[in-house]
Formats: structure tokens, C-alpha cells, sequence
């Protein structure tokens, strides 16, 4: 046998281990250095997962940096199984339909419609009337853009956490359309909440902004049991009211034991009591229009002192009502002093401080 071929044949396959193995490390070093290149062709490999399957589907392989993913669900979907599913900080999204449930949420993130802002809702009714449809326990909440109805015992969205958004949805035929309780910093904006026992309910609850809701009952009928609510407010203090709309209620807007908030460029109509402060003090009732019915009451001040109204518009039925030294259930005299009214007052005679 000739030795040179052997000598050849030999050379050539060394080169040919050599160059496989150069190859195989840089591909290896390249994986490390661009992943989402390297699994651009791998397939699921979307930032979005679908539970239209009735499991969710994470298309990103299991979220490789540990980031958020969004999450699509439709109808005959369950909700609950997509919140329990994405990450912190990630994206329910619900398309149009019907859902019967009970949601709780623990954690982080959004859910919204994905019709949001436009006329055709999900709607999310309560499988349980005697529970919340929402009950929120978490931080960072976004919940926007659903016809939320059916919890005729609770709320249609119960928070107890802070910094979250509710936004763009309708609430209706609940017992209470949202309630914050011990929950801070929120935005209420852009809600429609009708035809509730009380429409927006804070307990507790600092530094909120309701921004440009309508709040509408079913109309005033003496002798019946409506006494429905619009905004009631116990012992929060520093929230803002921001035109926002107050209807055809019992009670338009209530402060219990509640100071230092602000009511400014809200339109507050035909309620049986319009505006009520009742042990608050130090609250700003700037530019507001208030309308009674004929037979009903505008602004009533019980035990509060050193409240500002200014600015504010009524009609020829407005009047503001300042209750003094009225004995209350344990004789104790409740007072109302040093509160500041500026604008026409009926039956006052002429704007005074009080």
C-alpha cells in the first residue's frame, strides 16, 4: 500500500474533526450571546400564551428571563386559571363574552378587555352572588374595560391593595360597585357604576383620585326602599374627586369621619341629599354643580368644622344646610363652626362664614 495515500487520507480527516469542532463551539458560544436568535425557528415561540385550549400555552418557552407574559382568554375560558397562570407584572386579556366566575387576585398584573374602550364588553358575572366578582388583595392592579355584575351580597370590585387602576368598566346590580378598604393611591376613572345599593365605597383609604365616573341610580321615590348611595366615603382622608357625575340617588356624596379631601368640578344632580359632611373637617368643596330635586336637601354640614365650599353652582332649589347644636342619640351636642361658604345660599340670606 502506498503511504503517502494513507498519509493523505489521514491529514483529511483531522482537518475534517478540526473544522467540526471550531463550528460546534462557536455555534454554542452564539446560543449563549443571542438565545431569541437561536430559538427564533423553535416552534410556540410567541411572547403571548393562548387558553382558548383550555390549558394555558406558554409560547416562550417558559419564559426564559423570567419576565411577564400575556396571557389571551375567550369565552368557555376561565379567567381565574389565567391570572393564577402569568407571572407578576404580566396581562390577562379577555375577549368578548360571557363568564360566570368569582375571581381572586393575588398577585401583580392587569386584566383587561380587549375591547377596551369600545361597546362590546366581556361581561363577568358573579358565579356566587354572595361573593365579590373582583376581590383584589395585591399591590399594582390594573382591572379595565368589563361589565362587571351580579354580586348582589359584595362588591363588584373589592380592593384591599394600593396603586392600582380601575378603569373603563361598567358596574351594575351589585351590592357595592367598587370598595376600597384599607387601600391607598388608587385611580377610579372612566367608570360607569349604576343601579348599586352604594356606587364607590372607601373605608380607610387615603390618597385615591376619582376622576370621571358616572355614578347613576334608579331614581328618588319617597316611601320606598331605595336608598341607594353614590360616593361614601368613612374615615379616608386626602382622596380627590375630579369631575365625576352623581345622579338621580338617596345620598350623592357622604363623608363620614373623613377630612382633608377634595371635591373639585364634580356635577352633583337631582339626589335626595346632595352632599352630606358628617364629623369632617377640613375638606375643599371647590366648583361644583349641585342640583336638588324640590323636595330634598343640597349640602348638609353635621359636626364639621373648618370646611372650604367656593365656587359652586346651583339652581333657584339650592340651598346649603348648616345643622347646629343638634342632640344626638346620647345628648351630646353635635356643632359645625368655622366652616367657609361662598356662593348663593338660600334661606342665609347672603354668603357668610359659619
Amino acid at each position: 500500500m502506498d503511504l503517502s495515500r494513507i498519509n493523505t487520507k489521514l491529514i483529511i480527516i483531522l482537518l475534517l474533526i478540526f473544522i467540526t469542532s471550531i463550528l460546534y463551539t462557536f455555534n454554542a458560544k452564539y446560543s449563549e450571546i443571542h438565545p431569541e436568535k437561536y430559538l427564533d425557528n423553535i416552534s410556540n415561540n410567541s411572547t403571548n400564551a393562548d387558553l382558548h385550549s383550555g390549558e394555558p400555552v406558554k409560547k416562550n418557552l417558559d419564559n426564559i428571563d423570567n419576565n411577564p407574559i400575556d396571557v389571551e382568554i375567550y369565552p368557555g375560558d376561565s379567567i381565574q386559571n389565567a391570572i393564577n397562570s402569568v407571572n407578576s407584572g404580566g396581562t390577562v386579556i379577555v375577549y368578548p363574552g360571557l363568564y360566570k366566575e368569582n375571581l381572586v387576585v393575588d398577585k401583580p398584573l392587569k386584566v383587561i378587555s380587549s375591547n377596551e374602550g369600545e361597546s362590546t364588553y366581556a361581561v363577568i358575572q358573579a358565579a356566587d352572588p354572595e361573593k365579590d366578582v373582583f376581590h383584589i388583595t395585591a399591590d399594582n392592579v390594573t382591572i379595565s374595560g368589563f361589565n362587571i355584575t351580579g354580586s348582589q351580597g359584595k362588591s363588584g370590585i373589592y380592593c384591599s391593595g394600593s396603586d392600582g387602576n380601575i378603569t373603563g368598566n361598567k358596574l351594575s346590580h351589585n351590592n357595592y360597585g367598587v370598595c376600597l378598604n384599607d387601600s391607598n393611591r388608587n385611580i377610579l376613572e372612566k367608570n360607569e357604576v349604576n343601579n348599586n345599593s352604594l356606587g364607590i365605597y372607601l373605608k380607610n383609604s387615603d390618597n385615591n383620585q376619582l376622576r370621571n365616573n358616572d355614578i347613576l341610580g334608579v331614581g328618588i321615590f319617597v316611601g320606598s326602599d331605595n336608598n341607594a348611595t353614590g360616593i361614601y366615603f368613612e374615615e379616608s382622608d386626602n382622596n380627590k374627586l375630579m369631575s365625576n357625575t352623581v345622579s338621580k340617588l338617596w345620598d350623592g356624596v357622604r363623608f363620614i369621619k373623613s377630612s382633608y379631601n377634595e371635591l373639585n368640578n364634580n356635577s352633583i344632580l337631582y339626589n335626595y341629599f346632595s352632599l352630606s359632611l358628617v364629623n369632617s373637617n377640613n375638606n375643599k368643596v371647590l366648583n361644583n354643580t349641585i342640583v336638588r330635586r324640590g323636595y330634598s336637601y343640597s349640602v348638609n354640614l353635621v359636626d364639621s368644622q373648618n370646611n372650604t365650599l367656593k365656587g359652586n353652582i346651583g339652581d333657584s332649589n339650592t340651598e346649603f344646610r348648616v345643622v347646629y347644636d343638634v342632640l344626638n342619640s346620647t345628648n351630646i351636642a353635635l356643632n359645625s363652626g368655622n366652616n367657609t361658604l361662598e356662593g348663593e345660599i338660600l334661606n342665609a340670606g347672603e354668603p357668610r362664614t359659619i
